[in-house]
């Protein structure tokens, strides 16, 4: 059909097979940042716990106070104090 509609199937595609998280710690405070890469969507949020949709996965970050700082094309970005993260394998709802 076109060039974006081609990269938009192509990057659909790739969110649907792989994932990569980074969680950065800094060791001088609490606070911690984590990016998940190819994230599909956000299923909640609050200043506790963000629940996102990746690869039939839910990954699930608890801690506090949890800001999504940025939800783009590329990824999710989330800071604060994470205190776990949580994989539920058994299928996902994205």
């Amino acid at each position: 059909m076109g060039i974006l509609y081609d990269r938009l199937v192509a990057l659909d595609e790739l969110s649907s097979r792989e994932c990569v998280i980074t969680i950065r710690i800094n060791s001088f405070s609490d606070m911690s940042e984590i990016y998940i890469e190819n994230c599909r969507k956000v299923l909640s949020c609050d200043e506790e716990f963000i629940t996102l949709g990746v690869c039939k996965t839910d990954i699930r970050i608890s801690g506090t106070p949890l800001v999504l700082e940025n939800f783009g094309v590329g990824g999710v970005k989330i800071t604060g104090k994470i205190s776990s993260v949580d994989l539920d394998c058994s299928g996902g709802k994205s």
